[in-house]
């Protein structure tokens, strides 16, 4: 993989990261394919950008809810797939008021650059629901 897509990447999730701790849903879901998919252990599902962005505002006030004053995320791996197809691993630490871990998990994205631009295609988020399950925080 080159330099260039493995900044370009790092910078994308400096992005992403900063649409959460600003909680700009707008901002979040063009971050996204027109459709997201996303796998889980319950179901597969789709969402257009539209209704992912309403997502995004339930799952920033569940965030809230569960006391995160600051999401940090931390890009672990990059992988190309294909020509313009990457895929990453993320690893997700959310903070409380006085910097105490919330929860902690690692989300892996399949990423695809259109129009000049890297976007989120699908997502794995089994990790993510399994911290907060543990944490007896019900989706």
């Amino acid at each position: 993989m080159s330099a260039d897509v493995q900044a370009e990447i790092a910078a994308f999730f400096g992005d992403y990261v900063g649409a959460f701790d600003r909680e700009d849903a707008d901002a979040l879901s063009e971050l996204w394919d027109e459709v997201g998919l996303f796998p889980s252990p319950t179901g597969n599902f789709a969402m257009e950008r539209g209704a992912f962005r309403d997502h995004c505002v339930g799952l920033m006030e569940f965030y809230r809810k569960q006391g995160v004053v600051e999401p940090k995320g931390e890009l672990l791996a990059v992988e190309t797939l294909f020509p313009d197809v990457a895929q990453a691993r993320m690893a997700y630490r959310m903070l409380g008021k006085d910097g105490e871990v919330i929860a902690a998990w690692e989300h892996v994205y399949i990423l695809r650059k259109t129009a000049g631009r890297w976007r989120v295609s699908l997502t794995i988020a089994d990790d993510e629901m399994a911290a907060w399950t543990a944490k007896g925080a019900g989706f």
